[in-house]
């Protein structure tokens, strides 16, 4: 059954006791929605539940690089709150995890070690492929859903020092076009949602960016997530949304337009030919 608003909204957010998650979720939660709480530290989640109201937010301690785990994450919400309407996967571990200084000593892809290429792309890609089809039969079945994906900047996908954070955030980008394609007409819309540069986060310790003002701010999250699990964003699908372009002064509609693009990269046109394409088929 569809949501008539965002009180009605059962969602999942992982990586909800970080900088972004911690935003999205309190923003979720002071919106009325009710929300489980994932990440991998139990004693950050009881931070976060003990700053917001009681019997709308529920915490689940879980490494969602196991699949069971994020069975586990799906399961504990439709027992926590009755369903779940949204998945909004944010976890995930940046190059901070290799070197602190990574922003000013750029990591050389050759420096990384195997196990860790394998935990970051494990987390940032594999994880959201494992809660998304964990979650999906609930929205299917229900004829609406959500699915939020916290990927970067299109550009550090690409920036040399990157690897792997930024290959394994292009396999999410990727992801939420093709999921997106896969869904029309099934009432699950599925979108990107980013600051839209550095945050103020432990994702960025201060070995990589001292001048924590300049960074942009994690409240710059709120208002779009808010939107986008709203039943008022029906139909927005295969977007890019960017929280630092996201003007609260505008009426969401309207903000939602000015912050966002189309998902991944398709504004450089078809790339190949395809089978049957010069018979128009």
């Amino acid at each position: 059954m569809k949501p008539e608003n965002l009180s009605q909204v059962v969602a999942i957010v992982t990586g909800a006791a970080g900088g972004l998650g911690s935003v999205m979720t309190g923003a979720l939660v002071e919106g009325g929605a009710r929300v489980l709480a994932a990440d991998v530290d139990r004693g950050a989640l009881d931070a976060l539940a003990g700053r917001l109201p009681d019997g709308r937010i529920a915490v689940h301690a879980a490494d969602i690089r196991d699949p069971e785990a994020c069975a586990g994450i799906v399961a504990r919400a439709v027992s926590e709150f009755g369903a779940v309407h949204a998945l909004v996967n944010n976890a995930g571990i940046g190059q901070s995890s290799i070197r602190p200084s990574y922003y000013v000593d750029r990591v050389r892809f050759w420096e990384v070690t195997d196990e860790r290429w394998r935990t970051i792309v494990e987390t940032n890609a594999m994880a959201p492929f494992m809660l998304a089809k964990a979650v999906l039969p609930h929205m299917r079945e229900a004829g609406w859903g959500r699915i939020v994906n916290v990927t970067t900047s299109l550009d550090t996908m690409t920036r040399p020092g990157w690897t792997p954070y930024g290959p394994s955030k292009a396999a999410l980008e990727a992801s939420t076009a093709i999921w997106a394609g896969d869904l029309e007409g099934t009432g699950v819309t599925v979108n990107v949602l980013i600051p839209g540069g550095p945050a103020n986060t432990a994702m960025v310790p201060p070995d990589s960016s001292p001048d924590r003002e300049a960074m942009i701010q994690p409240s710059v999250m709120a208002a779009p997530i808010r939107w986008l699990l709203d039943p008022a964003s029906d139909g927005v699908t295969g977007r890019r949304f960017l929280g630092v372009r996201w003007d609260p002064s505008l009426p969401p509609e309207e903000a939602a337009e000015t912050a966002s693009a189309p998902a991944a990269w398709s504004g450089l046109g078809q790339q190949a030919r395809w089978p049957g394409q010069d018979r128009g088929e």
